[in-house]
């Protein structure tokens, strides 16, 4: 395998990095909608048991869950990372022309 040049292995890791915390933070979600799943259906039994209404909050958090999924393992996620890539590329570019202009500039006054 190559050997990936600094600049390379900057982008993987910050990629990498980025990743990781987006599926802790997709741990994270679930989590707390088992916990607060549980909480609605234990407050549920205990107040109306004869009416369960729990699921209800339960189904439309579940959709936003379901669109967190899709937002992190789907086509999308690597679509938006396509075009930081493309807009990181372009203010760095940006800005090395700047520095150069300006270091050219302090050259030639004088």
């Amino acid at each position: 395998m190559a050997d990936l040049s600094t600049a390379d292995e900057d982008v993987a890791f910050r990629r990498a990095t980025e990743r990781v915390r987006a599926r802790v933070g997709l741990a994270a979600h679930v989590g707390v909608y088992l916990a607060i799943g549980l909480l609605l259906l234990v407050l549920n039994l205990v107040t109306t048991p004869e009416s369960l209404w729990f699921f209800w909050p339960m189904l439309f958090w579940l959709i936003a869950l379901a669109a967190h999924v899709a937002v992190l393992f789907g086509p999308g996620m690597r679509l938006v990372e396509g075009w930081r890539d493309r807009e990181y590329e372009r203010e760095i570019a940006r800005l090395t022309a700047r520095r150069g202009n300006d270091s050219g500039d302090a050259g030639t006054s004088g």
